[in-house]
């Protein structure tokens, strides 16, 4: 298991935060397409119960999310993964124990390692965002750096945050 702590922002242009963090030092790995099979059950959200297949870099990845706490600065979750052999076979086992229903989206992704964080640039079609992945005190080190202080923290998953580009545009 593995402890996840993230916050994301909402980001005008991302090739200035991507900029910044090049002239701090950052090495960029090339972008890549990450899709995303989240699935559901009737209790899943209730449950606080997060499964999901990635197809990101020619591997497949099956990961469960369990809520914890509710954090208010930041997007918490245990986290277990698992590589697997076949999209088709977790999506099979994933249905025979209940979770029915899929959602699946796309984005482009470019990784970096800064100051003890993970930094991800994520293109989606409903924006560009920063997600800043570590411990909470380098989270908040790297956010002071990058002057991103006064903008809004995201603290949701993106298949929320695509629900309410949705209804915003409805």
């Amino acid at each position: 298991m593995q402890k996840e702590i993230e916050v994301k922002f909402k980001l005008n242009k991302l090739k200035d935060i991507k900029e910044k963090l090049i002239n701090l030092g950052s090495y960029f790995e090339k972008p890549y397409k990450q899709t995303t099979y989240s699935f559901f059950s009737k209790t899943s959200i209730e449950q606080g119960i997060f499964p999901r297949i990635r197809d990101e870099k020619g591997e497949i990845v099956l990961t469960v999310k369990v809520k914890t706490k509710k954090q208010n600065n930041y997007f918490e979750r245990n986290e277990y993964s698992v590589k697997i052999q076949s999209l088709k076979h977790g999506k099979a086992v994933l249905k025979a124990l209940g979770f029915n229903k899929i959602k699946t989206f796309e984005k482009v992704r470019q990784e970096t390692e800064f100051l003890n964080t993970k930094i991800s640039l994520d293109k989606l079609y409903f924006g560009d965002f920063i997600e800043i992945e570590g411990e909470k005190k380098h989270i908040e080190n790297v956010i002071n750096i990058l002057g991103l202080n006064s903008k809004e923290r995201i603290t949701k998953a993106y298949l929320a945050l695509e629900e309410e580009y949705k209804k915003d545009i409805s």
